[in-house]
């Protein structure tokens, strides 16, 4: 009787730690448009970075952060976005941080063509936000939710 109390107070809390984490995702509207990340992306600005989404199976978004030094690919993170219920959940593991742990972030909002992924609980960045400015042009943007400590990334699509 103690264990099955202690598991089933164990999975009210993480329902709690989940459901603040993503509080302040009120979605406008969920679409497919996300699929418009699909394909290679590589930076226009700053050091050389690549993205690379492909649309999996399950119909989630798979992706990959990478850059290239000489003949070495150098991965940064692995990426996905997927349904969870009516909403869209971006979730990403960084090389060497979270102890190899995935970090999701809701979908707080939805622009033309656009997605703001948040995180409160996450200590930075704990805002994701993608853009598609036409069919090969993707800005995409790390934050707090003050919008301080922001790292803009420019994309020219290089292949579908």
């Amino acid at each position: 009787m103690v264990k099955k109390s202690c598991c089933l107070i164990r999975s009210s809390v993480f329902l709690l730690v989940f459901g603040l984490a993503f509080s302040s995702c009120t979605p406008t509207k969920t679409t497919d448009d996300i699929y418009q990340l699909a394909g290679d992306w590589k930076s226009t600005t700053g050091p050389l970075f690549y993205e690379s989404w492909k649309i999996s199976a399950d119909s989630s978004l798979a992706g990959i952060g990478f850059s290239i030094n000489d003949a070495d690919t150098l991965v940064i993170e692995k990426m996905r976005i997927e349904r969870w219920g009516d909403s869209l959940v971006f979730s990403a593991v960084a090389d060497k941080q979270n102890a190899g742990e995935a970090i999701a972030f809701g979908l707080a909002k939805t622009e033309t063509n656009g997605w703001v992924f948040e995180n409160l609980l996450h200590d930075y960045p704990n805002r994701i936000i993608y853009r598609i400015l036409n069919d090969s042009i993707m800005e995409a943007r790390i934050e707090n939710t003050a919008g301080n400590k922001a790292r803009d990334f420019h994309f020219k699509r290089i292949s579908p």
